[in-house]
């Protein structure tokens, strides 16, 4: 009877121990989950992204200045896409580990995480002297269960990333890391006219060769001089002018001289705002434009694209 008793006792205790472990191992992977990395998007206020040392290219600072991000690379210092900054911030406020994968530095260069090979992103949090550092490395792709569009499989994509200095090497789902892999020129604010429409009250268009002409807005009704012009291509054209937006930079360009085009817009309880074209040098078929209202970007656009939009002849009004 004892000896029933004794192995009734050890049985009942395996089991509670098999369910323990179970429970602990569970919620501890839960907690593991949440609290590798977190971030509160409202403390960020700068993010810099150090591409790998074997690398060329040079690392992108995007920083906080009042209400607005900024982006930065080399000597050019621009206004960020706030809708791509803001993106970011809410993937790393929702940051999640999948799983931790080495917990020993001897596995960094297996998974790429090297000084060498990964990127580096520091993060500064207002109250915090130091940044803290994730580094990317290695993307690998497998075959995810759930099936992808119209039945067809679907890839899965985790990259590995360690956190500081801390030895321990874990795994994330790949979004967030390309996020980081963006060139330059997708960091920033591609505006580059937005306007109400319904304020503008002169249009002003002129060329080098002096041939000037206008429009202008009487109570409800337009008039280049004398003449009503094609009430249909006037508000088709003011409704270009409401946005305009090109990712086509030139940066460093200095005009040598007057545009060879300008626009002056001008409207009620606004600023005016002027357009510019340049004919570029190098090319005959192309322009470099400036607007007044982001006066240190200059984009290049060819005699088909937003030039042609905006720099329209005084036939084009007409009925």
């Amino acid at each position: 009877m004892k000896k029933n008793n004794i192995l009734i006792l050890v049985l009942v205790g395996l089991v509670l121990l098999f369910v323990t472990t179970n429970y602990f191992k569970k919620h501890s992977s839960a907690i593991f989950k949440a609290e590798v990395i977190q971030f509160d998007s409202s403390t960020l206020n700068k993010i810099i992204i150090c591409p790998p040392s074997s690398s060329e290219e040079e690392l992108i600072i995007i920083s906080k200045d009042d209400d607005n991000w900024q982006v930065a690379q080399g000597t050019i210092k621009t206004l960020a896409n706030q809708s791509t900054v803001n993106s970011l911030l809410g993937q790393l406020e929702q940051i999640k580990t999948e799983q931790l994968v080495s917990k020993t530095r001897e596995k960094w260069e297996t998974y790429e995480l090297t000084d060498t090979l990964a990127l580096c992103v520091e993060i500064y949090q207002q109250g915090k002297e130091k940044p803290t550092k994730l580094y990317f490395g290695k993307t690998t792709n497998r075959q995810s269960q759930n099936p992808g569009f119209r039945g067809r499989p679907s890839v899965d994509a985790s990259t590995y990333f360690r956190i500081n200095e801390a030895p321990s090497t874990y795994a994330i789902k790949g979004g967030l890391s390309n996020t980081f892999k963006r060139k330059f020129n997708a960091w920033r604010n591609t505006e580059f006219i937005k306007l109400n429409k319904d304020l503008i009250t002169r249009l002003k268009f002129e060329t080098n060769k002096n041939n000037t002409f206008s429009l202008s807005k009487k109570e409800s009704d337009w008039f280049m001089g004398e003449i009503s012009p094609d009430s249909t291509k006037v508000t088709q054209y003011l409704n270009t002018l409401r946005y305009q937006s090109s990712s086509r930079f030139i940066d460093g360009f200095k005009p040598k001289g007057n545009a060879d085009y300008t626009l002056t817009i001008q409207g009620d309880s606004t600023k005016d705002l002027t357009i510019k074209a340049y004919r570029d040098s190098t090319t005959t078929k192309n322009y470099i434009l400036n607007a007044s209202q982001y006066p240190n970007v200059f984009i290049e656009s060819d005699s088909t694209g937003l030039f042609k939009r905006l720099f329209v002849n005084r036939g084009y009004f007409l009925k």
